[in-house]
């Protein structure tokens, strides 16, 4: 379960106004460094996972994931891999695949809600990290 949850905080992991744009150029809008922090249930604890995605232009991909149980020492994992982006079913939407370690490829639909935010389909939100020295455009956190 909790190899599920890394593998779609990584995908999630993973934007102009939504009404602005444009889903042929998914691929590179999605690059770049992506955060995103869920609570979720483990082993019967509450908890929390928090990810720092780094979706390269050439195709590659790097993470790293803070598992923090309640009550237990946090545990870091890295992964490393390959990922792709294509043009979701709406014209706010965009279809991201992440494959990790030999494992599968893990494929999820990110909804655009600005330039520095996505969602996913199950309403886990994503925030672009700006680069250094550049202000993030959103203002909602």
């Amino acid at each position: 379960m909790i190899r599920t949850l890394i593998a779609a905080a990584a995908l999630i992991a993973l934007g102009s106004s939504a009404s602005a744009f444009d889903n042929t150029a998914c691929k590179a809008f999605l690059t770049g460094t992506w955060d995103m922090s869920v609570a979720t249930e483990m082993g019967g604890r509450p908890g929390r996972i928090a990810t720092r995605a780094i979706y390269a232009a050439d195709g590659d991909f790097s993470a790293t994931v803070q598992i923090e149980p309640q009550g237990l020492a946090p545990e870091t994992q890295t992964l490393a891999g390959t990922w792709d982006a294509a043009p979701g079913p709406s014209t706010d939407s965009c279809n991201a695949s992440v494959a990790t370690g030999g494992r599968d490829q893990k494929d999820t639909i990110l909804i655009v809600l600005d330039a520095n935010t996505v969602r996913s389909e199950d309403g886990a939100t994503a925030r672009r990290v700006p680069a250094i020295g550049v202000r993030s455009a959103s203002v909602t956190p």
